[in-house]
């Protein structure tokens, strides 16, 4: 067993950590954040209208959100690692053959196969991959993976700006083809492990009860009701309460957030700040939101998750509200703090609330199903607040309404129940099938 284990004094599933952080690192960086950049070269040089160029990301995020389903199902089939291992192999193909752009519509095809391709190596395989390595860890071991978005904005982003300064937008795309390949493929193949089992433990590094080896993290008080539960059948999950409260919750919150953050820069203009300032808050909030990955991580371990949920949307809706009423750079700054901090917590909180409530067995599918909702959400309130703002020339009506939908989303978390109570529901009818086929 010792000879299976690494070197260093560390449970291994901190090393699946480090990989997921490498993964969602090229997923956001490469997939989104890095697309703006190529707006003006793609003008230039084909002439094209900004608003045709734009079209793209909504395409992109519909495809992937919508591919959610599918890619939890592959998930559960044949386990992550080989899924990630497929999407970065054809997510590589597709930043290059983005090179070869000659057409709008080729544009489009390729980006709406490479939003297939990052959904394979995104999120869902990520926190399919950390919920089968940690139980009581598992807040904070999202929450340090997740980190790696952040990262992808606040790093990969401005390197692809200097490689499209200096070598052209045709390069960047080549460079960002090759990196998903020389990063994520030795990640996927030497360093991912879809289960603790493959080394003869249990999730957190337990053996026969006992914690395997030391960590460097502080050890927390479980409080998650999944302990030593598998979960239920995907059919019975959508047949639940709790599901479809969860699902309201966690698609109005990020209709909220995407609504807000796809016209803040416009939004800080209109009030009298510069463009400069504005886009400065746009990316300092993609680093703040770093920092509400790993607090809610850790936050959702020690305290009752629907108040954890609470205090991620609150503090949205707080942030709106001070956005709302900005007239001044120092409002400006307490919103990108507030706003930045809890928007971090959304994409940590939605793999744990799966987890908390149904379990492991259908994991995958039930968070891709979720995943798809959450994207259409969010692509509804990015046009919803154009459509808003197009016809009553203000974003105050806007603003008020992701209000309304923060307030929502937390009575919903609150309908959904406790998880207990609907394991409770679940182990009912599972017992009564047993009994029926008897």
């Amino acid at each position: 067993m010792k000879m299976m284990m690494p070197r260093a004094n560390i449970f291994y599933g901190w090393w699946i950590v480090a990989a997921s952080f490498v993964l969602l690192f090229l997923f956001a960086g490469a997939g989104f954040y890095s697309f703006s950049i190529f707006i003006r070269p793609l003008e230039d040089e084909f002439g094209w209208a900004r608003a045709s160029i734009s079209l793209t990301m909504s395409i992109y995020f519909i495809i992937g959100g919508c591919a959610g389903p599918l890619v939890g199902k592959l998930i559960q089939t044949h386990g992550p690692k080989r899924v990630i291992t497929y999407s970065a192999v054809g997510a590589g193909i597709c930043y290059i053959l983005v090179s070869l752009t000659r057409s709008l519509w080729y544009f489009y095809t390729v980006y709406a196969f490479l939003a297939l391709m990052s959904c394979g190596m995104g999120v869902l395989s990520v926190s399919s991959l950390l919920a089968s390595w940690f139980d009581k860890r598992r807040g904070t071991a999202t929450g340090l993976a997740m980190v790696g978005i952040s990262a992808g904005g606040l790093i990969l982003a401005p390197v692809v700006g200097l490689i499209t300064s200096f070598f052209g937008w045709k390069a960047s795309y080549i460079c960002l083809g090759l990196l998903t390949w020389i990063a994520a493929l030795p990640v996927a193949l030497f360093i991912i492990k879809d289960s603790p089992s493959e080394l003869g433990i249990l999730p957190d590094g337990e053996i026969n009860g006992k914690i395997s080896v030391q960590d460097s993290l502080p050890k927390t008080k479980n409080t998650s009701p999944t302990e030593g539960f598998e979960g239920y059948t995907s059919a019975a999950v959508f047949r639940s309460r709790a599901f479809w409260w969860l699902a309201i919750s966690f698609s109005l919150a990020p209709l909220a957030q995407m609504g807000v953050l796809q016209h803040q820069v416009p939004l800080i203009v209109d009030i009298g700040i510069s463009q400069a300032t504005a886009a400065s808050a746009l990316g300092l909030i993609a680093g703040i939101g770093g920092v509400g990955k790993i607090s809610f991580g850790r936050i959702s371990e020690s305290l009752p998750f629907p108040w954890v949920v609470t205090l991620c949307f609150g503090l949205q809706a707080l942030a709106v509200f001070v956005l709302l009423h900005t007239q001044t750079l120092t409002m400006v700054w307490i919103y990108v703090v507030i706003f930045g901090f809890a928007m971090g917590g959304v994409v940590v909180l939605l793999p744990l609330a799966v987890g908390k409530f149904f379990g492991l067995s259908s994991f995958g599918i039930i968070l891709g199903t979720i995943w798809m909702l959450q994207a259409l959400g969010g692509a509804l309130g990015t046009f919803g607040a154009g459509i808003i703002y197009d016809h009553l020339g203000s974003y105050q009506y806007a603003l008020y309404t992701f209000i309304t939908a923060y307030v929502i989303a937390i009575l919903a978390i609150f309908l959904a129940g406790k998880p207990k109570a609907q394991f409770s529901c679940f182990r009912d009818e599972k017992s009564l099938a047993q009994k029926t086929e008897k």
